[in-house]
């Protein structure tokens, strides 16, 4: 059905597939930028969401996760995120940053849109050090 197809020509239920902007645009009739905060699209994003930092979260245990791009612009997203990671992973993981300082744990790059090319800067100027 409409609501659980996603928009990924080959994997159709992939995370790309499912909480992608292009997704989000075909799900729901409009780009995700002009859908209200209050909408129920944001839950569902946050849900696949925290589904996919669940299994990052248990095999990989990352000191810290930031999403960036342009559904994450979305900040109202990231409350259903952090409610669904802490009920998914069920206090299975014992780690104070999840089970009381989840809104520090998951966040948005603080750099914003400028993130990426600060880091690639910042990999450039170490990389130089060490010719």
């Amino acid at each position: 059905d409409e609501t659980t197809d996603g928009f990924c020509p080959f994997h159709k239920n992939c995370l790309e597939g499912l909480a992608s902007g292009p997704a989000i645009e075909k799900r729901w009739g409009a780009k995700a930028y002009d859908l209200p905060v209050d909408h129920p699209a944001w839950e569902m994003e946050g849900y696949y969401l925290a589904e996919a930092l669940m299994s990052f979260i248990l095999t990989l245990s990352p000191q810290k996760i930031i999403l960036g791009g342009g559904v994450m612009k979305q900040t109202q997203i990231f409350s259903y995120i952090h409610q669904y990671v802490v009920e998914m992973l069920n206090g299975y993981v014992q780690k104070e940053e999840i089970l009381h300082h989840i809104k520090d744990y998951i966040v948005y790059p603080k750099l914003g849109d400028n993130a990426g090319i600060c880091g690639a800067l910042a990999l450039a100027m170490q990389a130089r050090k060490n010719v």
